[in-house]
C-alpha cells in the first residue's frame, strides 16, 4: 500500500494496520521520501548560493563601472543591465530558498523510521508471516503545543512557568507466534522553563530554556495463561531479570494476572540514537522473555 503522500506531508504521521511485508515496504518508501527531500534541499541551496555569488559579482562590477562611466558614458547601458541582472538574480535566489523551505517538512528525523524498520524486522522473525501489526509512527517535533501535558509554576523562580511535553512518536501492537500480544511505545519527554528575568542593568528580558528529559520506552506483554501461568510464582524475579544498556534504567516493572509491564527511560544524550534505542528495546524483550520462558518450564 503506497504512502498517501499529501496526507503524510500534512500530518507527518504514518498510521496503519497491515501485514508485515506491507509495513516494511511503507517504511522503505518513507525513507526514500526523506532522502529525496534531502537531495532536493541540497540542490536548491546550492542554486541559491550560486545566484547570491552572482549578485555579489554584479554589485562589484557595478561599482567599477561607476568610475568608468565618468570617462566612457556609453557604459551607462552596461550599468543598467547589471541592475536588471541583480533584480533577476535576487528573485531567483528567493525562489530557490522558498522551494528549499517548503521541502523542510519532509526532511524528517531519520532515526525514527530507521529504528522502527529494524524493530519491525526483528519482531517479524517471531510472528506469523501473514499476521498483521498495528503501527503509528509520528515525525512531529516534541516541542509542540499539542504535546504539552502539564504547565506548572517554577518551584524557585517567581512568575516563571514550566511546560512539560510528551510526544509518543511510536506505537507498535501485534501478536507473536506463542500467542503473546505486545504493545510497545516510545515517548519523548522534555520541559521548557520560561519567564521574565531582570538583568544587572535593571531591564527585564524574556527567557526560555528547554531541557530534554529523555525517551520513555514502555513494553507490555499479554501472555497466554496456559503457557505461562506459573509466572505469578516469579514475582520477585521479574525486576532482577531486567538487563539494560548503561544509559537506560528501569522506571517500573509490574506483573499482573494477564500481563507483564516494563517501563524504561533512556538518557537524553542517547534518546535520538538509533542503535541505542534498538539495543534497549531488544534487551527489554529479552529480559521479559527470560522470565516467561522460566514460567513456561514451571508450568509444565
Amino acid at each position: 500500500m503506497p504512502i498517501e503522500f499529501l496526507n503524510f506531508r500534512k500530518n507527518l504521521i504514518y498510521s496503519t494496520t497491515a501485514n508485515l511485508s506491507t509495513i516494511i515496504a511503507d517504511l522503505q518508501e518513507i525513507e526514500s521520501i526523506d532522502h529525496l527531500a534531502e537531495l532536493q534541499q541540497s540542490k536548491y541551496a546550492k542554486r541559491a548560493l550560486y545566484y547570491f555569488y552572482g549578485i555579489i559579482g554584479c554589485v562589484v562590477l557595478g561599482f567599477i563601472l561607476l568610475f568608468v562611466i565618468a570617462k566612457i558614458p556609453v557604459f551607462v547601458f552596461a550599468l543598467f543591465a547589471l541592475f536588471l541582472a541583480i533584480i533577476v538574480l535576487t528573485v531567483l535566489t528567493i525562489y530557490e530558498l522558498v522551494k528549499r523551505f517548503k521541502l523542510g517538512k519532509l526532511n524528517i528525523l531519520n532515526y525514527r523510521y530507521e529504528v522502527t524498520q529494524r524493530i519491525v524486522q526483528m519482531l517479524a522473525r517471531d510472528m506469523d508471516a501473514g499476521s498483521e501489526m498495528e503501527i503509528k509512527l509520528s515525525f512531529k517535533q516534541t516541542k509542540n503545543k499539542e504535546n504539552i501535558v502539564e504547565t506548572i509554576p517554577h518551584p524557585t523562580k517567581r512568575d516563571w512557568k514550566i511546560d512539560k511535553y510528551q510526544n509518543e512518536w511510536l506505537s507498535l501492537k501485534g501478536q507473536l507466534l506463542d500467542k503473546t500480544r505486545f504493545l510497545l511505545t516510545a515517548n519523548q519527554v522534555s520541559k521548557t522553563q520560561y519567564g521574565w528575568k531582570r538583568g544587572r542593568s535593571g531591564k527585564s528580558k524574556y527567557k526560555t530554556k528547554t531541557n530534554d528529559v529523555g525517551l520513555d520506552l514502555i513494553l507490555t506483554l499479554h501472555y497466554p495463561q496456559r503457557r505461562y501461568g506459573a509466572i505469578k510464582l516469579l514475582q520477585s524475579e521479574v525486576s532482577k531479570a531486567v538487563k539494560l544498556p548503561n544509559l537506560s534504567h528501569p522506571r517500573n516493572v509490574k506483573l499482573t494476572d494477564k500481563a507483564v509491564h516494563l517501563s524504561v527511560r533512556m538518557a537524553p544524550q542517547v534518546a535520538d540514537n538509533e542503535n541505542e534505542i534498538y539495543q534497549t528495546i531488544t534487551m527489554m524483550f529479552l529480559s521479559l522473555y527470560q522470565v516467561l520462558n522460566l514460567a513456561k518450564v514451571l508450568s509444565k
